[in-house]
């Protein structure tokens, strides 16, 4: 990714400009790099021009991706947006009201249900982990088919904090290169282990009825138990201190 900064020619004048552009290659290393040509799971390293290219993006006015200037080959073109932090609150009211209202696409790009792409390829290996955390990792073929059986929206794939942004009375969310269809209430996850606080209240009321509290609740949770042990298992075998409270909140929020 780099920033561009310049000044353009237009009606006789010059008009100065600052927009990011991003490159893409596959990953051609790592655990996920054999799928990076699989047009289904989350690691596909073309689906991200091809959703800026499509018009699928949420534009607005509440919740938006990042204006796209062009797409061009494999490179985006995307507005350099400024702002601060977004309320996770308020990113989770406007992600209700977006995937109420839309429609997931027969498009053959979409990223299939992440979670499960990632625990195929994961194991669990001894940590010094809280025995309920392995206990949830162990309960993943449960999860998972519950999650399965949930009502599918059109999902970011990575809704956490580091993603969202408040610009101009607009939630601006990043990196869309895992756009997908996945369970009811699953994108909640990343936005609540990185704030360690449930956003389902505000999720429901953005929804506006349009899903059933008991299945926004269990894809949330559900995602939250294995994601969250996932992280927890992935922070420990690599020598680092989870954050004050991180596994307590995982087991608090466990279906």
């Amino acid at each position: 990714m780099t920033r561009l900064t310049g000044l353009a020619a237009c009606d006789g004048g010059e008009v100065p400009f600052r927009v990011v552009r991003k490159e893409f290659r596959p990953v051609r290393t790592g655990r996920h790099a054999p799928y990076a040509d699989d047009p289904r799971h989350w690691a596909y390293w073309r689906r991200e021009p091809l959703a800026y290219a499509s018009g699928l993006l949420p534009c607005g006015p509440e919740l938006a991706a990042p204006r796209c200037h062009g797409v061009v080959d494999d490179v985006v073109y995307l507005a350099d947006v400024t702002g601060s932090p977004e309320s996770p609150g308020l990113a989770a009211r406007r992600l209700g009201a977006w995937q109420a209202g839309a429609a997931v696409p027969d498009v053959p790009w979409l990223a299939g249900h992440q979670l499960a792409q990632r625990l195929a390829v994961s194991e669990w290996t001894p940590v010094a982990a809280d025995p309920r955390i392995a206990g949830l990792w162990r309960r993943q073929g449960e999860l998972l088919d519950a999650l399965a059986r949930l009502p599918v929206v059109l999902t970011h794939g990575g809704f956490s904090p580091g993603n969202l942004l408040a610009s101009e009375g607009t939630t601006v969310v990043l990196d869309w290169a895992t756009l997908g269809a996945g369970p009811v209430g699953a994108d909640l996850a990343a936005t609540a282990l990185g704030t360690l606080v449930s956003p389902m209240e505000d999720y429901l009321a953005g929804a506006a009825g349009r899903f059933r509290r008991e299945d926004a609740e269990l894809g949330y949770r559900a995602t939250v138990a294995l994601t969250g042990a996932g992280r927890v298992h992935w922070m420990l075998s690599r020598g680092m201190r989870l954050p004050e409270g991180y596994e307590e909140f995982v087991l608090s929020q466990t279906p």
